[in-house]
């Protein structure tokens, strides 16, 4: 019982797909490319994976296969989904460095030119919207039973004294 990468690889091109700059690269060919692409969202559910066990109560225990190219466990779709948008945290994320980054390089002059204040701060509040979006997920995943999907309650007649 596993979940193959490709499941999750593809939840979170399709989160993705209009980036077409994720899938372009020069010189390779389509299939090298695909290889590219699942390289770099291997990185990205790795770090998801992190944060998952890190923000949430589950009994998923989320071992990576690479020789298989599978995790350990067998995931619901709602898993699925919640690390495929992990996944896409961590991709903006990385743009979001590298706009801090590209920040201190330049004068608040050279910005206005080359990088306006709105396209900025457009991104910014579109990556803080799916990290916050994320931790909604995440809260709503841990009260409930990952199989059935109830919220999880807790049984006050086991602690009444008798």
């Amino acid at each position: 019982m596993s979940t193959s990468y490709n499941v999750l690889y593809d939840s979170f091109f399709a989160l993705i797909e209009k980036d077409i700059d994720f899938f372009l690269y020069n010189n390779v060919s389509n299939e090298e490319a695909m290889q590219i692409a699942k390289n770099r969202a291997k990185g990205y559910l790795v770090e998801a994976i992190t944060k998952f066990k890190i923000s949430c109560s589950s009994d998923l225990t989320l071992n990576l296969d690479d020789e298989n190219e599978e995790l350990s466990d067998t995931l619901t779709t709602t898993e699925i989904n919640l690390l495929s948008s992990l996944m896409r945290e961590k991709y903006f994320e990385r743009d979001f460095s590298l706009l801090k980054a590209f920040q201190l390089q330049f004068s608040p002059k050279d910005l206005q030119v080359f990088s306006p204040a709105n396209e900025r701060k457009t991104f910014m509040d579109m990556f803080e919207s799916i990290k916050k979006e994320n931790r909604v997920l995440m809260d709503n995943y841990s009260s409930r039973d990952r199989l059935t999907g109830r919220l999880k309650t807790i049984d006050y007649s086991k602690y009444q004294n008798e």
